[in-house]
Protein backbone atom coordinates (compact mmCIF):
# COMPACT_ATOMS: atom_id res chain seq x y z
CA UNK A 1 0.00 0.00 0.00
CA UNK A 2 1.41 3.28 -0.98
CA UNK A 3 2.23 5.93 1.73
CA UNK A 4 0.43 9.65 1.27
CA UNK A 5 3.14 12.01 2.40
CA UNK A 6 1.71 15.05 1.28
CA UNK A 7 0.23 17.35 4.49
CA UNK A 8 -3.44 18.66 3.93
CA UNK A 9 -3.86 22.18 3.29
CA UNK A 10 -5.85 23.26 6.46
CA UNK A 11 -2.10 22.24 8.47
CA UNK A 12 -0.82 25.04 7.35
CA UNK A 13 -2.95 27.34 8.53
CA UNK A 14 -2.92 26.49 11.67
CA UNK A 15 0.76 26.57 12.11
CA UNK A 16 0.78 29.72 10.10
CA UNK A 17 -1.72 30.98 13.47
CA UNK A 18 0.02 29.15 16.17
CA UNK A 19 3.23 30.50 14.84
CA UNK A 20 1.82 34.10 15.98
CA UNK A 21 0.50 32.90 19.02
CA UNK A 22 3.27 31.24 20.30
CA UNK A 23 5.78 33.94 19.74
CA UNK A 24 3.15 36.42 21.99
CA UNK A 25 3.57 33.47 24.80
CA UNK A 26 7.59 32.77 24.52
CA UNK A 27 8.32 36.36 24.46
CA UNK A 28 6.36 36.78 27.61
CA UNK A 29 7.91 33.90 29.28
CA UNK A 30 10.97 34.57 27.98
CA UNK A 31 10.77 37.96 30.39
CA UNK A 32 8.86 36.76 33.06
CA UNK A 33 11.00 35.50 36.14
CA UNK A 34 13.56 38.31 34.97
CA UNK A 35 10.51 40.63 35.61
CA UNK A 36 9.54 39.50 38.76
CA UNK A 37 13.17 39.51 40.46
CA UNK A 38 14.46 42.66 38.81
CA UNK A 39 11.41 44.60 38.28
CA UNK A 40 9.04 43.86 40.58
CA UNK A 41 11.78 42.88 42.74
CA UNK A 42 10.66 39.77 44.37
CA UNK A 43 12.78 37.01 46.07
CA UNK A 44 14.07 34.51 43.31
CA UNK A 45 12.48 31.63 45.31
CA UNK A 46 9.21 32.79 45.96
CA UNK A 47 9.50 34.11 42.23
CA UNK A 48 10.54 30.38 40.89
CA UNK A 49 7.13 29.49 43.06
CA UNK A 50 4.85 32.41 41.52
CA UNK A 51 6.31 31.36 37.95
CA UNK A 52 5.71 27.68 38.38
CA UNK A 53 2.02 28.26 39.50
CA UNK A 54 1.29 30.26 36.98
CA UNK A 55 2.59 28.51 34.07
CA UNK A 56 0.89 25.28 36.05
CA UNK A 57 -2.35 27.07 35.47
CA UNK A 58 -1.96 27.80 32.15
CA UNK A 59 -1.90 24.31 30.94
CA UNK A 60 -4.79 23.39 34.06
CA UNK A 61 -7.22 25.95 32.30
CA UNK A 62 -7.13 23.24 29.75
CA UNK A 63 -8.90 21.36 31.20
CA UNK A 64 -11.85 23.94 31.23
CA UNK A 65 -11.33 24.66 27.71
CA UNK A 66 -11.20 21.81 26.10
CA UNK A 67 -14.89 21.17 28.01
CA UNK A 68 -15.55 23.92 27.04
CA UNK A 69 -15.19 24.15 23.07
CA UNK A 70 -16.60 21.11 23.49
CA UNK A 71 -19.61 21.38 25.19
CA UNK A 72 -20.57 24.95 24.14
CA UNK A 73 -19.12 27.36 21.97
CA UNK A 74 -16.82 25.00 19.45
CA UNK A 75 -13.31 24.96 18.35
CA UNK A 76 -13.49 28.00 16.25
CA UNK A 77 -15.08 30.30 18.79
CA UNK A 78 -13.10 29.44 21.55
CA UNK A 79 -9.72 29.86 19.19
CA UNK A 80 -11.06 33.35 18.76
CA UNK A 81 -12.04 34.22 22.44
CA UNK A 82 -8.47 32.69 23.70
CA UNK A 83 -6.65 35.14 21.68
CA UNK A 84 -8.41 38.31 22.09
CA UNK A 85 -7.93 37.05 26.07
CA UNK A 86 -4.05 36.87 25.49
CA UNK A 87 -3.93 39.85 23.53
CA UNK A 88 -5.45 42.43 26.17
CA UNK A 89 -3.27 40.30 29.24
CA UNK A 90 -0.07 40.82 27.61
CA UNK A 91 -0.72 44.92 27.12
CA UNK A 92 -2.07 44.81 30.66
CA UNK A 93 1.01 43.16 32.39
CA UNK A 94 3.12 46.01 31.10
CA UNK A 95 1.50 48.08 33.40
CA UNK A 96 3.57 47.73 36.55
CA UNK A 97 0.47 47.48 39.44
CA UNK A 98 0.54 44.40 41.18
CA UNK A 99 -3.56 44.01 40.87
CA UNK A 100 -3.61 45.35 37.35
CA UNK A 101 -0.40 42.28 37.22
CA UNK A 102 -2.87 39.71 38.42
CA UNK A 103 -5.70 40.51 36.50
CA UNK A 104 -3.11 40.06 32.84
CA UNK A 105 -1.73 36.68 34.13
CA UNK A 106 -5.07 35.59 35.09
CA UNK A 107 -6.24 36.65 31.41
CA UNK A 108 -3.38 34.78 29.88
CA UNK A 109 -4.28 31.58 32.18
CA UNK A 110 -7.83 31.59 30.32
CA UNK A 111 -6.68 32.71 26.95
CA UNK A 112 -4.29 29.89 26.56
CA UNK A 113 -6.71 27.37 28.28
CA UNK A 114 -9.40 28.18 25.16
CA UNK A 115 -6.72 28.39 22.61
CA UNK A 116 -3.98 25.94 22.92
CA UNK A 117 -6.55 22.90 23.05
CA UNK A 118 -9.07 24.05 20.68
CA UNK A 119 -5.83 24.50 17.84
CA UNK A 120 -4.08 20.79 18.95
CA UNK A 121 -7.52 19.49 18.38
CA UNK A 122 -7.94 21.09 14.64
CA UNK A 123 -4.76 19.44 13.50
CA UNK A 124 -6.03 16.14 14.79
CA UNK A 125 -8.92 16.43 12.81
CA UNK A 126 -7.23 16.27 9.54
CA UNK A 127 -6.20 13.17 9.67
CA UNK A 128 -7.66 9.74 9.98
CA UNK A 129 -7.52 7.33 12.86
CA UNK A 130 -4.70 5.71 11.21
CA UNK A 131 -2.91 8.05 9.05
CA UNK A 132 0.28 7.86 8.94
CA UNK A 133 1.27 11.25 7.85
CA UNK A 134 -0.83 12.26 11.79
CA UNK A 135 3.14 12.20 13.29
CA UNK A 136 4.62 14.01 10.84
CA UNK A 137 1.84 16.55 11.08
CA UNK A 138 1.82 17.23 14.61
CA UNK A 139 5.52 17.48 14.31
CA UNK A 140 5.73 20.00 11.69
CA UNK A 141 2.70 21.53 13.81
CA UNK A 142 5.41 21.47 16.40
CA UNK A 143 7.97 23.15 14.83
CA UNK A 144 5.41 25.65 13.66
CA UNK A 145 4.83 26.76 17.76
CA UNK A 146 9.10 26.79 17.78
CA UNK A 147 9.73 28.90 14.93
CA UNK A 148 7.52 31.76 16.79
CA UNK A 149 9.22 30.43 20.36
CA UNK A 150 12.57 31.09 18.62
CA UNK A 151 12.01 35.08 17.34
CA UNK A 152 10.30 35.87 20.27
CA UNK A 153 13.05 36.13 22.79
CA UNK A 154 15.18 37.82 20.15
CA UNK A 155 12.76 40.24 19.22
CA UNK A 156 10.49 40.85 22.23
CA UNK A 157 13.34 39.61 24.70
CA UNK A 158 15.40 42.03 23.50
CA UNK A 159 13.10 45.05 23.71
CA UNK A 160 11.92 44.20 27.05
CA UNK A 161 15.61 43.71 28.96
CA UNK A 162 17.19 46.89 26.62
CA UNK A 163 14.08 49.34 26.44
CA UNK A 164 11.92 47.79 29.24
CA UNK A 165 10.00 45.04 30.02
CA UNK A 166 6.88 46.68 28.96
CA UNK A 167 7.73 46.97 25.20
CA UNK A 168 8.32 43.24 25.33
CA UNK A 169 4.85 42.51 26.38
CA UNK A 170 3.10 44.90 24.85
CA UNK A 171 4.82 43.79 21.49
CA UNK A 172 3.49 40.15 22.29
CA UNK A 173 0.38 41.83 22.18
CA UNK A 174 0.27 43.57 18.75
CA UNK A 175 1.77 39.96 17.53
CA UNK A 176 -0.86 37.92 18.94
CA UNK A 177 -3.39 39.87 17.73
CA UNK A 178 -1.89 39.66 13.83
CA UNK A 179 -2.26 35.71 14.70
CA UNK A 180 -5.87 35.70 15.51
CA UNK A 181 -6.42 38.10 11.65
CA UNK A 182 -4.82 35.29 10.24
CA UNK A 183 -7.33 32.52 11.66
CA UNK A 184 -9.85 35.02 10.91
CA UNK A 185 -9.28 35.13 7.42
CA UNK A 186 -8.64 31.30 6.63
CA UNK A 187 -10.84 29.62 8.99
CA UNK A 188 -14.14 28.88 6.66
CA UNK A 189 -12.09 28.25 3.77
CA UNK A 190 -9.97 25.35 5.31
CA UNK A 191 -12.50 24.29 8.08
CA UNK A 192 -15.90 24.17 7.16
CA UNK A 193 -18.25 22.87 9.39
CA UNK A 194 -15.26 21.61 11.66
CA UNK A 195 -14.84 23.23 15.21
CA UNK A 196 -18.27 24.87 15.18
CA UNK A 197 -20.69 25.27 18.13
CA UNK A 198 -23.01 21.86 19.04
CA UNK A 199 -26.44 22.23 17.56
CA UNK A 200 -28.03 21.34 21.24
CA UNK A 201 -26.81 21.99 24.55
CA UNK A 202 -27.49 19.66 27.66
CA UNK A 203 -28.92 21.49 30.22
CA UNK A 204 -26.82 19.42 32.41
CA UNK A 205 -23.97 20.70 30.95
CA UNK A 206 -24.69 24.06 32.34
CA UNK A 207 -24.21 22.71 36.23
CA UNK A 208 -20.86 20.58 35.11
CA UNK A 209 -19.50 24.04 33.48
CA UNK A 210 -20.45 25.73 36.75
CA UNK A 211 -19.04 23.55 38.90
CA UNK A 212 -15.60 23.67 36.51
CA UNK A 213 -15.65 27.20 37.15
CA UNK A 214 -15.53 27.04 40.33
CA UNK A 215 -13.29 24.49 40.76
CA UNK A 216 -10.71 25.90 39.06
CA UNK A 217 -10.82 29.41 40.73
CA UNK A 218 -10.56 27.35 43.62
CA UNK A 219 -7.73 24.99 43.09
CA UNK A 220 -5.96 28.52 41.68
CA UNK A 221 -6.53 30.25 44.90
CA UNK A 222 -5.08 27.24 47.12
CA UNK A 223 -2.15 26.96 44.46
CA UNK A 224 -1.47 30.69 44.23
CA UNK A 225 -1.61 31.29 48.50
CA UNK A 226 -0.42 28.06 49.69
CA UNK A 227 2.66 26.87 47.78
CA UNK A 228 3.97 23.82 46.37
CA UNK A 229 1.64 20.75 48.12
CA UNK A 230 -1.26 22.59 47.65
CA UNK A 231 -0.72 22.52 44.23
CA UNK A 232 -0.24 18.85 44.50
CA UNK A 233 -2.99 18.28 46.68
CA UNK A 234 -5.28 20.05 44.27
CA UNK A 235 -4.11 18.56 40.80
CA UNK A 236 -4.66 15.18 42.93
CA UNK A 237 -8.05 16.22 43.56
CA UNK A 238 -9.20 17.42 39.82
CA UNK A 239 -8.19 13.77 38.33
CA UNK A 240 -10.16 12.23 41.12
CA UNK A 241 -12.61 14.91 40.43
CA UNK A 242 -12.30 14.32 35.98
CA UNK A 243 -12.71 10.36 36.97
CA UNK A 244 -16.17 11.06 38.82
CA UNK A 245 -17.52 13.34 36.53
CA UNK A 246 -17.01 10.41 33.67
CA UNK A 247 -18.71 7.75 35.86
CA UNK A 248 -21.64 10.60 36.90
CA UNK A 249 -21.81 11.75 33.57
CA UNK A 250 -22.80 8.51 31.69
CA UNK A 251 -25.97 8.23 29.74
CA UNK A 252 -28.18 5.02 28.16
CA UNK A 253 -26.75 6.39 24.92
CA UNK A 254 -24.71 3.78 23.03
CA UNK A 255 -22.39 6.98 22.19
CA UNK A 256 -21.78 7.73 25.24
CA UNK A 257 -20.62 4.47 26.76
CA UNK A 258 -17.25 3.19 26.82
CA UNK A 259 -15.69 0.24 25.25
CA UNK A 260 -13.71 -2.23 26.88
CA UNK A 261 -11.17 -1.43 24.13
CA UNK A 262 -11.51 2.32 24.69
CA UNK A 263 -11.26 2.39 28.10
CA UNK A 264 -7.90 0.54 28.20
CA UNK A 265 -6.92 3.19 25.58
CA UNK A 266 -8.12 6.10 27.53
CA UNK A 267 -6.18 4.51 30.64
CA UNK A 268 -3.14 4.50 28.43
CA UNK A 269 -3.37 8.44 27.77
CA UNK A 270 -3.58 8.65 31.82
CA UNK A 271 -0.45 6.38 32.13
CA UNK A 272 1.55 7.95 29.48
CA UNK A 273 0.91 11.47 31.10
CA UNK A 274 2.61 10.31 34.15
CA UNK A 275 5.84 9.71 32.54
CA UNK A 276 5.18 13.19 30.99
CA UNK A 277 5.36 14.61 34.06
CA UNK A 278 8.86 13.92 34.74
CA UNK A 279 9.87 15.01 31.53
CA UNK A 280 8.38 18.25 31.82
CA UNK A 281 9.35 19.04 35.31
CA UNK A 282 13.19 18.43 34.50
CA UNK A 283 12.49 20.40 31.02
CA UNK A 284 10.77 23.24 32.27
CA UNK A 285 13.47 24.55 34.23
CA UNK A 286 14.62 26.85 31.52
CA UNK A 287 12.08 29.03 32.11
CA UNK A 288 13.08 29.67 35.61
CA UNK A 289 16.13 27.85 37.07
CA UNK A 290 18.02 28.15 33.71
CA UNK A 291 16.92 31.63 33.06
CA UNK A 292 18.90 32.92 36.12
CA UNK A 293 21.74 30.24 35.91
CA UNK A 294 22.38 31.86 32.43
CA UNK A 295 22.14 35.14 34.09
CA UNK A 296 24.08 34.74 37.09
CA UNK A 297 26.44 31.70 36.73
CA UNK A 298 27.28 32.01 32.43
CA UNK A 299 30.03 34.42 30.81
CA UNK A 300 27.57 35.65 27.99
CA UNK A 301 30.04 37.69 26.13
CA UNK A 302 30.86 36.82 22.59
CA UNK A 303 33.84 37.74 20.69
CA UNK A 304 32.86 37.66 16.59
CA UNK A 305 35.61 38.70 13.91
CA UNK A 306 36.92 40.98 16.59
CA UNK A 307 33.15 42.84 17.57
CA UNK A 308 32.09 41.89 21.29
CA UNK A 309 28.90 41.85 22.06
CA UNK A 310 26.90 40.69 25.20
CA UNK A 311 24.67 37.52 24.77
CA UNK A 312 21.10 38.82 26.59
CA UNK A 313 19.97 36.42 29.20
CA UNK A 314 16.91 35.80 26.89
CA UNK A 315 18.16 35.00 23.96
CA UNK A 316 18.92 31.38 25.55
CA UNK A 317 15.19 31.10 24.94
CA UNK A 318 15.56 30.64 21.73
CA UNK A 319 18.18 28.10 21.59
CA UNK A 320 15.58 25.31 22.04
CA UNK A 321 13.16 26.20 19.35
CA UNK A 322 16.02 27.02 17.12
CA UNK A 323 17.35 23.14 17.38
CA UNK A 324 13.72 22.26 17.04
CA UNK A 325 13.23 24.00 13.63
CA UNK A 326 16.12 22.90 12.42
CA UNK A 327 15.52 19.20 13.60
CA UNK A 328 11.60 18.95 13.20
CA UNK A 329 12.06 18.23 9.70
CA UNK A 330 14.21 15.66 10.32
CA UNK A 331 12.78 13.51 13.00
CA UNK A 332 9.60 13.86 10.81
CA UNK A 333 11.36 12.17 7.88
CA UNK A 334 13.05 9.70 10.26
CA UNK A 335 9.34 8.68 11.55
CA UNK A 336 8.03 8.22 8.14
CA UNK A 337 10.60 6.32 6.64
CA UNK A 338 10.80 3.98 9.59
CA UNK A 339 7.09 3.60 9.30
CA UNK A 340 7.74 2.39 5.59
CA UNK A 341 9.85 0.24 6.37
CA UNK A 342 7.84 -1.36 9.45
CA UNK A 343 10.66 -0.16 12.21
CA UNK A 344 8.92 2.91 13.86
CA UNK A 345 9.61 2.40 17.16
CA UNK A 346 6.44 2.74 19.87
CA UNK A 347 5.20 5.84 21.16
CA UNK A 348 6.37 4.58 24.95
CA UNK A 349 10.31 3.57 23.38
CA UNK A 350 10.38 7.17 21.82
CA UNK A 351 9.43 8.21 25.60
CA UNK A 352 11.94 6.16 27.21
CA UNK A 353 14.98 7.43 24.33
CA UNK A 354 13.14 11.01 25.39
CA UNK A 355 13.97 10.36 29.38
CA UNK A 356 17.78 9.57 28.52
CA UNK A 357 18.29 12.41 26.83
CA UNK A 358 16.81 14.77 28.84
CA UNK A 359 19.42 13.27 31.67
CA UNK A 360 22.15 13.57 29.44
CA UNK A 361 21.62 17.32 28.81
CA UNK A 362 21.92 17.69 32.55
CA UNK A 363 24.87 15.30 32.73
CA UNK A 364 26.59 18.10 30.27
CA UNK A 365 25.46 21.36 33.06
CA UNK A 366 26.59 19.32 35.85
CA UNK A 367 30.02 18.89 34.50
CA UNK A 368 30.10 22.30 33.58
CA UNK A 369 29.43 23.03 36.82
CA UNK A 370 32.34 21.17 38.39
CA UNK A 371 34.77 23.20 36.84
CA UNK A 372 33.36 26.52 38.22
CA UNK A 373 34.88 27.94 41.17
CA UNK A 374 34.67 31.31 43.13
CA UNK A 375 34.26 34.17 40.53
CA UNK A 376 34.15 31.28 37.88
CA UNK A 377 31.26 31.26 35.62
CA UNK A 378 30.90 28.39 32.75
CA UNK A 379 31.47 28.39 29.02
CA UNK A 380 27.77 29.64 27.42
CA UNK A 381 28.58 26.34 24.79
CA UNK A 382 27.87 24.26 27.72
CA UNK A 383 24.28 25.82 27.86
CA UNK A 384 23.33 25.70 24.50
CA UNK A 385 24.87 22.24 24.09
CA UNK A 386 22.57 21.17 26.92
CA UNK A 387 19.50 22.23 25.35
CA UNK A 388 20.87 20.89 21.84
CA UNK A 389 20.24 17.83 24.14
CA UNK A 390 17.01 18.36 25.46
CA UNK A 391 15.55 19.09 22.33
CA UNK A 392 16.70 15.96 20.82
CA UNK A 393 14.91 14.39 23.60
CA UNK A 394 11.98 17.05 23.21
CA UNK A 395 11.31 15.87 19.90
CA UNK A 396 10.66 11.71 20.85
CA UNK A 397 8.09 12.98 22.98
CA UNK A 398 6.07 16.38 22.84
CA UNK A 399 4.61 15.78 19.01
CA UNK A 400 4.14 12.61 19.32
CA UNK A 401 2.63 12.51 22.48
CA UNK A 402 -0.20 15.02 21.36
CA UNK A 403 -0.67 12.38 18.13
CA UNK A 404 -0.90 9.71 20.70
CA UNK A 405 -3.97 11.68 22.56
CA UNK A 406 -5.63 11.84 18.91
CA UNK A 407 -4.90 8.22 18.03
CA UNK A 408 -6.07 6.87 21.42
CA UNK A 409 -9.11 9.12 22.33
CA UNK A 410 -12.92 8.38 21.58
CA UNK A 411 -13.81 10.98 19.11
CA UNK A 412 -16.56 12.61 21.75
CA UNK A 413 -13.54 12.81 24.18
CA UNK A 414 -10.97 14.41 22.22
CA UNK A 415 -10.94 18.05 24.04
CA UNK A 416 -11.50 16.97 27.48
CA UNK A 417 -8.27 14.26 26.84
CA UNK A 418 -6.56 16.79 25.35
CA UNK A 419 -7.54 18.48 28.63
CA UNK A 420 -6.16 15.86 30.97
CA UNK A 421 -2.65 15.34 28.90
CA UNK A 422 -2.11 19.58 29.50
CA UNK A 423 -3.02 18.71 33.16
CA UNK A 424 0.07 16.53 33.00
CA UNK A 425 1.83 19.56 32.44
CA UNK A 426 0.17 21.26 34.82
CA UNK A 427 1.82 19.31 37.40
CA UNK A 428 5.01 19.04 35.62
CA UNK A 429 5.06 22.99 35.39
CA UNK A 430 4.33 23.13 39.83
CA UNK A 431 6.26 20.34 40.42
CA UNK A 432 9.49 22.94 38.13
CA UNK A 433 8.55 26.05 39.78
CA UNK A 434 8.68 24.09 43.26
CA UNK A 435 12.22 22.65 42.02
CA UNK A 436 13.48 25.64 40.55
CA UNK A 437 13.20 27.76 44.35
CA UNK A 438 16.24 25.80 45.32
CA UNK A 439 18.11 26.50 42.63
CA UNK A 440 20.90 29.14 44.52
CA UNK A 441 19.62 27.23 48.17
CA UNK A 442 21.59 23.94 47.04
CA UNK A 443 25.03 23.20 45.31
CA UNK A 444 24.82 23.55 41.34
CA UNK A 445 25.81 19.71 41.14
CA UNK A 446 23.41 18.55 43.66
CA UNK A 447 20.69 20.51 41.61
CA UNK A 448 21.25 18.92 38.28
CA UNK A 449 21.85 15.77 39.74
CA UNK A 450 18.73 15.43 40.76
CA UNK A 451 17.83 16.19 37.01
CA UNK A 452 19.53 13.44 35.98
CA UNK A 453 18.53 11.01 38.37
CA UNK A 454 14.60 11.36 38.12
CA UNK A 455 14.43 11.01 34.13
CA UNK A 456 16.18 7.65 34.25
CA UNK A 457 14.52 6.18 37.64
CA UNK A 458 11.09 6.31 35.41
CA UNK A 459 12.37 5.21 32.07
CA UNK A 460 13.08 2.17 34.04
CA UNK A 461 9.43 1.37 35.17
CA UNK A 462 8.28 2.38 31.94
CA UNK A 463 10.48 -0.27 30.28
CA UNK A 464 8.98 -2.45 33.16
CA UNK A 465 5.13 -1.97 32.15
CA UNK A 466 5.40 -1.34 28.16
CA UNK A 467 4.90 -4.60 26.97
CA UNK A 468 1.08 -4.72 29.12
CA UNK A 469 1.20 -0.90 27.49
CA UNK A 470 1.48 -1.97 24.21
CA UNK A 471 -1.23 -4.46 24.71
CA UNK A 472 -3.97 -1.98 25.86
CA UNK A 473 -2.94 0.61 22.86
CA UNK A 474 -4.22 -2.34 20.51
CA UNK A 475 -3.68 -1.37 16.60
CA UNK A 476 -2.60 1.98 18.20
CA UNK A 477 1.75 2.51 17.81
Amino acid sequence: MEIQEKQPAGLWLICATEVFERFSYYAMRALLILYFVYALKIEKSAASNMYGTFISLVYLSGIIGGYVADKFIGQKLAIIAGAVMIAVGQFMLGFENIGMIYSALGLLIMGNGFFKISISTFVGSLYGKNDPRRDAGFTYFYMAVNLGAFFAPLIGGTLGEKFGYRYGFWTAGVVMLLGLIVFLIGKEKFFKGVGDAPVKIDKEEWKKAGLYLITFGSIAYLMWNFGFWAGAFTIALTLLALWIKDKISKTQSAKSELTIEEKKKVAVIFIMAFFVIFFWTAFEQSGAALTLFAKENTNRMVNLFGFQFEFLTTWFQSVNPFFVVVLAPLFSKMWLTLAKKGKEPSTPTKFVWALWLLAAGYGVLLIASMQMGPGVKINMLYLILAYAVFTTGELCLSPVGLSLVTKLAPVHLVGTLMGVWKLANAAANKLAGFYSSYFGVVSNEAFFSGLIIAPVAVSIILIVIMKPVKRWMGDVR
